[in-house]
């Protein structure tokens, strides 16, 4: 987001009630007609589905000045497709009325580009779990989950060094490439031993984006930059 599109959200905002959430606690349910849209202050959201077996399968993550969720705020639904919950130990929400929001996006055509870009670099995001979720190889839907990982939730801390932003268990890694808990974990150790990534208890995920990159088998998808 641009830092004019930044400071007219804030002020746009500024007015509005907020509400607080611990991590684990349910925002929005499946199914619910939310009573207004929601603009992320500070946190992360976490957006997830259920399987028929009742196994966690995540969809995005929203941090600070994400709005959501973006299908009933535009109309596209009647209620939320997915479940909401607040991925951080602490998450604050604005409370936006949706018919006032739609208005301020559509009243500036920089908001307007801004919040295009914001769905085509989510489209992309999904695009590339899609790819990663494709692959049969349990080492390969991983190796490419952390490549969509770097992109769309890394900061760099030296050259060809990322660091994954989010607070992610094992289990996690499970619900984000479908596989077991237990296989999550042993191609993470693999990976570890590899050097491609390093992390250890209460340390982020740090990735090796060289060594990464070597292992993807796709150059086209390697080359992508852009920041999601």
């Amino acid at each position: 987001m641009s830092d004019a599109a930044v400071r007219k959200l804030d002020t746009f905002v500024a007015g509005h009630p907020t509400r607080s959430f611990k991590k684990g606690e349910i925002i929005i349910f499946q199914g619910e007609a939310p009573r207004s849209a929601f603009v992320v202050k500070s946190g992360t959201v976490k957006a997830y589905n259920l399987s028929v077996n009742g196994d966690e399968k995540p969809v995005a993550f929203y941090s600070t000045y994400s709005s959501f969720p973006g299908s009933w705020i535009y109309g596209k639904v009647p209620s939320a497709i997915y479940y909401y919950e607040a991925f951080t130990p602490e998450v604050t929400l604005y409370l936006v009325d949706r018919e006032a929001y739609v208005n301020f996006i559509r009243s500036d055509a920089e908001l307007l580009y801004n919040e295009l870009q914001t769905y085509v670099t989510g489209q992309l995001g999904k695009s590339m779990r899609l790819n990663a979720l494709q692959h049969s190889r349990a080492s390969d839907k991983l190796v490419y989950t952390l490549h969509y990982l770097a992109l769309s939730h890394g900061r760099t801390i030296s050259p060809q060094v990322v660091e994954i932003t989010l607070d992610l268990t094992h289990q996690d890694f499970a619900n984000l490439t479908g596989l077991t808990r237990e296989t999550a974990a042993t191609e993470l150790n693999k990976l570890k031993h590899q050097g491609v990534i390093s992390y250890s208890k209460n340390i982020p995920y740090r990735l090796d984006l060289n060594k990464l990159m070597n292992l993807l088998n796709d150059q086209y998808i390697a080359d992508v930059q852009v920041k999601l």
